[in-house]
């Protein structure tokens, strides 16, 4: 995918696509897409563009502990919260899907990363998406969190079980 471009944009940049974010959030086809918090929580909102148009978005964090529940989640190994980021959101725009741009995306966080000192990304999808666990553990991700069953049951955030998987660059 030669035109695609990858631009990472600060809150203050990322305000003049809001409309074409919110518009990719919005199809929620594919995910589980419980808050557009991202345009105000989000350090950074990574966009993939082609031809002058935003066809994906990822929104990234270092605010670590605020994206944990500890209350709730179990881990496997306790998470880094130093130098390390949060991939909250990422979405491709439907009609995209299929063109390797999460791909793209994904590796060029870690690229990112490495050249920012930057040691792990976390991330939390839903054990039913079967299609990004498949995605993000091609791209090298794997699971370290979960969240407690009460009852017999999983009561993630916005009661929906979800879990946290982890980088490590």
């Amino acid at each position: 995918m030669n035109n695609l471009e990858i631009e990472y944009l600060t809150p203050n940049q990322y305000k003049k696509y809001e409309i074409e974010l919110l518009t990719i959030f919005n199809e929620k086809n594919g995910g589980m897409l419980y808050s557009d918090d991202f345009l105000i929580n989000s350090d950074s909102i990574v966009i993939a563009k082609m031809n002058q148009s935003v066809v994906a978005y990822m929104a990234i964090t270092a605010n670590i502990e605020k994206e944990l529940d500890r209350e709730h989640e179990i881990y496997t190994e306790e998470p880094e919260i130093k130098d390390s980021l949060v991939i909250k959101h990422l979405v491709v725009k439907q009609e995209y899907r299929g063109l390797n741009i999460a791909t793209q995306l994904i590796e060029n966080l870690k690229e990112y990363s490495k050249q920012n000192k930057i040691k792990n990304l976390y991330l939390w999808t839903t054990p039913d998406n079967k299609v990004a666990l498949k995605f993000y553990e091609k791209m090298g991700f794997y699971k370290m969190g979960d969240y407690r069953p009460a009852n017999g049951t999983f009561q993630g955030l916005n009661n929906f079980h979800s879990i946290m998987m982890v980088y490590k660059i």
